[in-house]
């Protein structure tokens, strides 16, 4: 065993971390050798924990939500995959706003804010990631994206501390 794998075991549990973790059965096209690290943090201080022991031994991390559209080599990922989705996936609605962390699936959002009679949101119901994913990269479709229906993002930066931003909806 690895000091690294300790570290992160120390820091999340070792049911949270795997090792060679065949990546096909984590990507929507099923295909890509394994990652060297797998984990699964179950919330924002785990994941704090994560980063933390990726930076001190200076290992290669990628963060992964639900594998949508993500081709991974053969050859597998040298590095550590963060697995979001599912485990850090918690969506309440409050009034007219929706909070939702980043695991948790698009379409599945899309559909409780509309059966809450929220709208503005009906352009992901199609869209198969995950609401991290489809802030990084703005996700749209049908003439709507994510700055259109987004207000506030809360986010990691790279010392582990929280941090706000709003969207200028532009």
């Amino acid at each position: 065993m690895s000091n690294f794998y300790q570290k992160l075991c120390d820091a999340i549990g070792a049911a949270s971390v795997r090792e060679q973790e065949p990546m096909s059965a984590h990507t929507t096209f099923r295909a890509g050798g394994p990652a060297r690290y797998f984990v699964t943090p179950e919330g924002e201080k785990e994941l704090a924990a994560v980063l933390a022991a990726c930076r001190e031994a200076e290992k290669a991390y990628y963060i992964l939500g639900n594998g949508s559209n993500l081709l991974v080599s053969d050859k597998g990922y040298d590095g550590v995959i963060i697995h979001l989705f599912k485990n850090m996936s918690a969506m309440r609605i409050e009034g007219n706003k929706v909070y939702v962390q980043a695991g948790a699936l698009l379409s599945k959002v899309a559909v409780q804010a509309g059966r809450k009679g929220l709208t503005g949101m009906e352009f992901a119901s199609g869209i198969p990631g995950t609401i991290g994913g489809a802030l990084v990269m703005n996700a749209g479709a049908y003439g709507g994206e994510m700055k259109d229906v987004v207000e506030t993002v809360t986010c990691l930066t790279p010392e582990h501390s929280s941090t706000t931003s709003r969207s200028s909806g532009t």
